[in-house]
């Protein structure tokens, strides 16, 4: 299985979203992957993204929010995540401000994966002291580590 800090690139990393909203800060992460070459079509991939909150909020609690989808737009999984210190209102399921969201892209056809890389992302981040350190980190390099550092502790 695909290790998350494999998944995390520095490029695909932004620890101060300008959005205030949810479908801004769609778009800005969208954005983001786009600029890294890593889809092609992003308002279609962003339309997509926002149909899919419009069935279901994505926001699990505790101020993570793990927008995903799977679409033919896409040939690899990706996953982007942004960072906003002070919140932002995502319809999340506790009703409280998200500050992580986690922006998972994969393709149609690989529903297992793209399973088993929300359960891993959602197992990790329910630990309070990780959060903690992804809240505190300032260079996009220190995320993919620590993730790696994560995966190594968990085996």
């Amino acid at each position: 299985m695909l290790k998350l800090s494999e998944l995390l690139n520095p490029k695909y990393i932004k620890l101060d979203l300008n959005a205030k909203r949810k479908k801004e800060v769609i778009g800005e992460m969208v954005e983001l992957l786009c600029q890294s070459g890593k889809i092609k079509n992003a308002p279609k991939i962003e339309k997509e993204i926002i149909q899919r909150e419009k069935e279901g909020t994505t926001g699990i609690g505790g101020g993570i929010a793990i927008p995903h989808i799977r679409s033919k737009e896409i040939s690899q999984t990706v996953m982007a995540l942004g960072r906003k210190k002070e919140g932002l209102e995502f319809d999340a399921i506790d009703e409280k401000p998200v500050n992580l969201i986690f922006l998972l892209l994969g393709p149609k056809g690989e529903e297992s994966q793209h399973l088993k890389i929300l359960c891993k992302l959602s197992r990790i981040l329910h630990n309070t002291q990780f959060k903690e350190i992804l809240m505190r980190v300032t260079k996009e390099e220190e995320v993919v580590t620590i993730f790696r550092e994560q995966e190594e502790k968990e085996g």
